[in-house]
């Protein structure tokens, strides 16, 4: 079963109404929404607050880009002292912190529940679809020898979680691309909830929302190529291969077929909601990989979690296990 806790896309779009920075003169209402923006995982990144003094919002962003620099400092591939980045190089790292361990056992649990579509190994393919494609006398895909090298180095069931330490397979290279998002999304919810706010929307990426709007209306999202959905609490999180293209013509994608070594072509979009976030962001990376009969054998295992999926040809599916707690209209 998936965890209640812990709990890059830009499919899905906050169609929010009247974000009001601050409003000056003497008939300024007291309270106005506010929209804090900045990056974290190197994606935009904003925080929506429905009913609350500006001046209070603006007062939680050095507190929220000071948790945001502390996660990528775990979790971030971009950031090459990061223990991510350490572990990759190293093989193994000695005292991971609490946030690098609890990632990766997600990581591995979602690995473990969907029968390895989900695998944080898959950074060699994507290495060397970079290498490949990097070479400008290279055209077409790599060659299924290219493919097969990399994928010897793709096993979720290689690495080893110790109580104090991490171990990597050989040539192995993790990434946590597939939930950081959804990660820190959870992580800077949770830090906000805790501090007494309420009524916000949190968008690093993936999507959570702490409660509805203060008047008591869900937050609207809007996706590409389907209805609105109206999210009152919980997460959403969306992957489509279009997001991050690979080769002058878009021939291949990051979203990998552990099996095959080959971008996935099952979907166009993949949209999760999941009480966590950072649950929502790996299951979506997962059954964007997945036939329609594969998500249909994984539904009892998938407690509490929604699915909407577009394929290639713009046909629409969706899948539930258990009650949409916090999806309403």
């Amino acid at each position: 079963m998936l965890p209640d806790h812990p709990t890059r896309r830009r499919a899905i779009t906050i169609l929010a109404s009247a974000v009001a920075v601050a409003i000056a003169g003497p008939a300024s209402p007291a309270r106005a929404d506010f929209e804090w923006r900045g990056t974290a995982m190197g994606a935009d990144a904003r925080i929506l607050f429905s009913d609350i003094e500006p001046g209070c919002a603006r007062g939680i962003a050095t507190l929220v880009e000071a948790e945001i620099d502390r996660l990528e400092n775990a979790l971030s591939l971009f950031q090459s002292g990061s223990e991510l980045c350490r572990l990759n190089r190293d093989g193994a790292l000695a005292e991971p912190g609490g946030d690098l361990r609890r990632a990766l056992a997600l990581a591995l649990q979602v690995a473990d529940l969907t029968n390895g579509l989900f695998d944080p190994t898959v950074q060699a393919l994507w290495e060397a679809h970079v290498d490949w494609f990097a070479d400008k006398t290279h055209t077409g895909l790599p060659p299924q020898t290219v493919i097969a090298d990399a994928r010897r180095a793709v096993d979720w069931r290689g690495v080893r979680l110790e109580p104090d330490s991490i171990h990597l397979g050989d040539n192995q290279r993790l990434t946590l691309n597939g939930l950081g998002q959804g990660y820190v999304t959870d992580r800077v919810a949770e830090l906000l909830a805790a501090k007494g706010f309420t009524n916000i929307l949190v968008d690093l990426g993936e999507m959570r929302a702490i409660a509805p709007r203060r008047d008591g209306s869900p937050w609207l999202i809007a996706r590409r190529d389907a209805d609105p959905l109206h999210l009152a609490e919980g997460a959403l999180a969306t992957s489509e291969g279009s997001g991050c293209v690979l080769g002058a013509d878009g021939a291949a994608h990051h979203l990998f077929d552990p099996r095959s070594g080959r971008s996935a072509a099952h979907w166009r979009t993949i949209t999760v909601h999941h009480r966590s976030a950072a649950v929502a962001d790996a299951l979506s990376t997962a059954l964007s990989i997945a036939s329609a009969d594969e998500i249909q054998a994984l539904l009892p295992r998938l407690s509490g979690t929604a699915i909407w999926a577009t394929d290639p040809a713009g046909r629409h599916s969706y899948w539930a296990a258990g009650p949409r707690d916090g999806i309403v209209g």
